[in-house]
């Protein structure tokens, strides 16, 4: 008799999860609080990345000179964004909807809560309650920003990303409190759209949880891009008037511009499960889990957001297949976060693997440190994209690949070899054996590696 396993989260790792678990053999019922898809298709992640692109095509055009082919961009339109996320938003809410059918899951629209370990109680939206049983639960709720009480978003003047569907026109002149992940892509993606952006961190650098050399070439980048960035800045209020905003620092001194865009930070979202029903204490961070994704009651499993920083889709999906296969019992190594790729969507592209420099002086481990420049790739030269380095961290005496860093295009992309190399238990010699197509920007690795 299979097991009847509960998902909880109509985003994309919910999705994810509940689509392998029908696949292992598993009855699959998935409760979803609004549309298919989540927050991070129709609020976030989904219209803050058609932003991203249409940024990335004005950079394209601006870099369309060096390559021979000089393109003029018009003046951009918001209500084309907006079209355009629109069509995006709903072609990738209709297909992960569309995959669950195909896999013959269960959906069930509610909010959920739970009565007690192998009971749930659903609220639907036309108000009826319903409780389901289960055997196994996979908690993938996500996450939600955090907004003190004196930054409250208004969708107006102060911006947050789930207004980015909803823009009425481009900010003349942003201020971004906040110089994380979220706060450095909409920074960049506001200027190539023609914004007069400054960007407030409390922090003493941008991504400070990326390699501090890369930190330094994105903070030289946005620099040469015209954004001013105040380090070290904590933020005590933001206020919004009819004309204008205005950003307090706790130095007293006072910021203004036309809008605010508020991203300092993300919390799982669990308040409303009643985890407590079942024995489980949610805390700011997060549920405690072990390798498996399992928390201290067995037959729960918490993934993606809802299980804690860093909160990306990847790092979700790889934490699902995880936790399915393991609360199904078919066998499945445990999770391994150091084997998922990070990515910062900005120009230059930040990526990160594994651990940094930084994190394997703090270990006590010894190390060597080998980097490949843009500049003298060829394909990076043809796209006229010098800018940026490959960063490799090799443990000294054994020469096992440990980490990877890179700023630059397309840095992303470059970095996945890294990520199967070390899955695969993979060397400094055998990643310099590697030959990929020439000219592509993955022979960074190969040039770091043979170094």
């Amino acid at each position: 008799m299979s097991k009847r396993l509960l998902v909880i989260g109509g985003g994309s790792v919910g999705v994810y999860a509940a689509r392998e678990a029908a696949r292992v053999g598993a009855e699959v019922t998935l409760i979803s609080e609004g549309e298919i898809g989540g927050r991070a298709t129709w609020d976030s992640l989904v219209p803050s990345k058609v932003l991203l692109a249409a940024a990335d095509t004005i950079l394209e055009a601006r870099h369309a000179p060096y390559r021979g082919v000089p393109v003029t961009v018009a003046d951009v339109q918001v209500s084309d964004f907006m079209e355009r996320i629109r069509q995006r938003t709903h072609e990738w809410g209709t297909a992960q909807k569309a995959s669950l059918e195909k896999a013959g899951v269960r959906v069930v629209y509610g909010v959920a809560s739970f009565i007690d370990a192998h009971t749930v109680r659903v609220q639907t939206p036309q108000g009826d309650e319903r409780q389901i049983r289960f055997d196994v639960a996979l908690i993938a709720t996500g996450s939600v920003p955090i907004f003190p009480p004196s930054m409250k978003p208004d969708g107006k003047r102060i911006l947050a990303p789930r207004f980015m569907s909803s823009l009425a026109s481009l900010p003349e002149r942003l201020i971004m409190v906040g110089g994380g992940v979220t706060g450095s892509e909409f920074a960049y993606l506001f200027r190539m759209l023609g914004s007069e952006v400054t960007v407030v961190t409390d922090m003493p650098r941008l991504l400070p949880r990326a390699d501090e050399e890369v930190s330094q070439a994105l903070e030289h980048a946005f620099e040469q891009m015209g954004i001013r960035v105040m380090f070290s800045s904590p933020v005590e209020s933001v206020m919004a008037t009819p004309g204008e905003v205005r950003v307090q620092l706790s130095d007293g001194s006072v910021l203004e511009a036309t809008h605010a865009f508020i991203a300092i930070g993300r919390r799982p979202d669990l308040s409303r499960l009643n985890l407590e029903a079942v024995g489980l204490q949610p805390t700011p961070q997060g549920v405690p889990v072990n390798e498996y994704l399992q928390s201290q009651v067995p037959h729960f499993y918490i993934v993606g957001d809802a299980a804690g920083a860093p909160f990306t889709v990847n790092r979700g999906w790889a934490q699902a297949r995880v936790a399915v296969r393991h609360a199904l019992e078919v066998p499945v190594e445990p999770f391994r976060p150091e084997l998922v790729v990070e990515a910062v969507y900005t120009q230059p592209q930040v990526a990160q693997v594994g651990l940094t420099e930084a994190q394997t002086r703090e270990q006590g481990l010894k190390v060597k440190v080998l980097r490949a420049r843009y500049a003298d790739n060829l394909k990076a030269q043809l796209l006229g994209e010098r800018e940026g380095f490959v960063k490799l961290v090799v443990d000294e005496a054994t020469g096992q690949l440990l980490g990877g860093s890179a700023v630059g295009s397309h840095a992303a992309d470059v970095l996945a070899p890294l990520a199967v190399a070390m899955a695969l238990g993979g060397t400094l010699e055998s990643l310099a054996w590697v030959y990929p197509a020439h000219p592509t920007l993955v022979e960074l690795l190969t040039e770091a590696a043979s170094g």
